[in-house]
């Protein structure tokens, strides 16, 4: 999960269609002068969610401090920005100081395993690695889908995620978690790692190295891949995206919790999972409060109707956006499997072990 340099993300000929609030991954906007009251908000939220997962816990009598780290510049996460300024982790008894640590994922996953801080909401597969590896942190929910997007060029003669069959793909990180991704998706859609070459470069010259004929196409997320389709006169396209298809069917970044908050005060822990979903699914319902929430994650100016059209692109629905329990188990389960195919998890790890070890259902046990 990168912004800026991440944003705030198949196999038929690909539509044209602008980044704006339309085709299949669009939600609703809702008018950003129909401003919804605060407190009417939040006190409809209850009425959004399954009784039987998100019934209220019992009070906590005394707040909890919780710390969340995190990278303010992903687009993504105007989850836990709304969460603060509507009062919801108030609601569930937590005081919450949000870290902010700028772009390195590394340190953000190291900060919650080490017990540096609590919990924090990040790309799955900048996660599983780590966890493999003996990190003391658990996954109980997702919070949102949607925030990594392969933007093809069409002058490049893609039509198809066939077509990048010998193409060249731009990514500013070899390592991050939007390449494991793609390799995992070409690679169960007939592309085996070696049909297609990754080149890293600065997000901030994508464009540039595709119009200069030394890219094909590029992964990267809002609002980089937004004004780049937007800005090319349709030479531009989102070929790909886990908001969509295949990819989309399933959440792309997690809550984790600290195994450390975990045994010391489980209860906390389970309302900030609980928070957290109700958070989410208020981004769902309510696009203005999710744009007043964002406007002070972007890098640039930034319209509040383009922050609508981003956030909106992002499912923060129950069965995608913020699963959990046994729906959040399947969907880690996926991703533990592709990094086994891609050989990123060991080649001894059984997924499926590797999965019940690191997901926690806290809502319902």
């Amino acid at each position: 999960m990168d912004s800026n340099a991440n944003g705030v993300v198949a196999g038929s000929p690909a539509p044209e269609r602008p980044p704006a609030a339309s085709g299949p991954r669009r939600r609703n906007l809702l008018k950003l002068g129909a401003v919804v009251g605060t407190a009417g908000m939040v006190g409809a939220l209850p009425r959004l969610l399954r009784a039987a997962d998100l019934a209220a816990p019992a009070l906590i009598q005394t707040r909890t401090k919780i710390t969340i780290i995190w990278s303010p510049s992903a687009l993504c996460l105007v989850v836990i920005g709304l969460a603060k300024r509507q009062g919801i982790f108030d609601k569930y008894g937590l005081d919450v100081d949000i870290l902010d640590v700028g772009y390195d994922t590394t340190t953000v996953v190291q900060a919650v395993a080490l017990g540096k801080a609590d919990a924090t909401s990040n790309f799955v597969l900048s996660m599983l690695k780590p966890l493999e590896g003996g990190f003391d942190m658990k996954l109980t929910a997702g919070t949102h889908g949607g925030c990594s997007i392969l933007v093809a060029s069409r002058a490049a003669g893609i039509a198809t995620l066939q077509d990048l069959r010998g193409k060249r793909i731009g990514m500013k990180d070899l390592t991050s978690p939007m390449k494991m991704l793609y390799d995992i998706h070409l690679g169960r859609n007939g592309l085996p790692p070696d049909s297609y070459t990754w080149r890293q470069y600065p997000p901030d010259v994508f464009t540039i190295a595709v119009q200069k004929g030394e890219i094909d196409a590029f992964a990267d997320g809002y609002p980089n891949a937004y004004f780049a389709i937007k800005r090319s006169n349709g030479t531009l396209f989102e070929l790909a995206a886990n908001g969509t298809g295949e990819l989309g069917k399933r959440t792309c970044c997690a809550l984790g919790i600290s195994g450390r908050l975990i045994r010391d005060n489980r209860p906390a822990a389970a309302a900030l999972t609980r928070a957290m979903v109700e958070a989410s699914l208020a981004v769902d319902h309510n696009n203005f409060l999710a744009v007043e929430a964002a406007q002070f994650f972007s890098p640039r100016q930034v319209k509040p109707e383009e922050l609508g059209e981003m956030i909106a692109a992002y499912p923060y629905d129950e069965e995608r956006g913020c699963p959990t329990g046994e729906a959040l188990r399947r969907q880690i389960l996926w991703y533990a499997q592709g990094l086994k195919e891609t050989g990123v998890l060991r080649s001894g790890t059984d997924p499926d072990q590797f999965t019940n070890r690191i997901v926690l259902d806290l809502l319902t046990s």
